[in-house]
């Protein structure tokens, strides 16, 4: 079954980008379990190659990709609203293959998860972050609450699902799938003050995916006691700002504090000086 819809973009655009994707290489991939996605960078667009795209975050598969257009009405509504989401501008599957049409995010990843074992890109991305100003974390934190309260799940396990930018400030990418709640299968409604605990310190250096769990010790030895030095006094400055940012948008101290007590919370918050 084909199936084809057209949000913020013409059909015959997204053609052309899809076409064109035939003849040249993919910038990234990645594969969650039961999706495979390869991105292509255009000048002004995105376009994902998927796998799967009817099965979202249930067993059940989204076989006529209703909860993808409600996601997609979704993340343009959040988009109107000054959140900044990377919306879906047009998808087409056939028989569950199919493609993502979405604008190109602005600046880079958070983090780049094929460069965090490089001490100089390290140095230089949690510098960059510790001198972002405190308004572009404010509104992480605001827009995380608004995206989540929207019945959206929000990834934080990955860094380079978040994007940052001078002027935009962090921009949130792969928001693809509906909470439990949304698709019947569960009977509590996330709460976004509630839920954006998690992931409010993202910006700050630290392991988050299971698979580079090792990069913090591994990189930790190559740098030299300044360099040390350097990576503890950013990476503190981040946290601060993420902390202040939690307390700007209605989260108590005393939540906090709970969570960054959690025995889990950040593994290597040791020697990265955070706490």
């Amino acid at each position: 079954m084909i199936i084809e819809k057209y949000f913020g973009i013409d059909c015959e655009i997204a053609q052309r980008l899809i076409n064109e994707t035939a003849n040249m290489p993919h910038e990234k991939s990645g594969d969650n379990g039961f999706q495979n996605t390869k991105v292509f960078l255009f000048d002004e667009y995105a376009v994902l190659k998927m796998q799967n795209i009817n099965v979202r975050n249930v067993a059940t598969p989204d076989v006529d990709l209703k909860h993808l257009e409600k996601l997609s009405a979704t993340l343009m509504s959040l988009r109107a609203k000054d959140v900044n989401v990377i919306p879906i501008l047009a998808f087409q599957s056939d028989n569950g293959n199919g493609y993502i049409i979405q604008p190109r995010a602005k600046g880079a990843e958070l983090y780049d998860r094929d460069s965090i074992n490089d001490k100089a890109y390290v140095l230089a991305r949690v510098k960059l972050l510790a001198d972002t100003p405190q308004k572009h974390f404010d509104k992480f934190i605001a827009d995380a609450i608004e995206i989540i309260d929207a019945g959206i799940i929000v990834d934080f396990a990955g860094k380079d699902n978040f994007f940052y930018h001078d002027e935009i400030g962090f921009q949130f990418v792969d928001l693809n799938a509906h909470d439990d709640f949304e698709y019947g299968i569960s009977e509590t409604k996330p709460k976004g003050r509630q839920n954006v605990l998690y992931g409010s310190f993202l910006p700050c250096y630290y392991d988050a995916l299971p698979k580079c769990r090792n990069s913090v010790v591994k990189i930790l030895p190559e740098m030299t006691g300044g360099e040390r030095v350097n990576l503890i006094a950013h990476n503190r400055a981040i946290f601060s700002k993420c902390r202040a940012a939690l307390r700007t948008n209605g989260i108590t101290e005393e939540a906090i504090y709970d969570m960054i007590s959690q025995e889990w919370f950040i593994p290597q918050k040791s020697e990265l000086g955070l706490i």
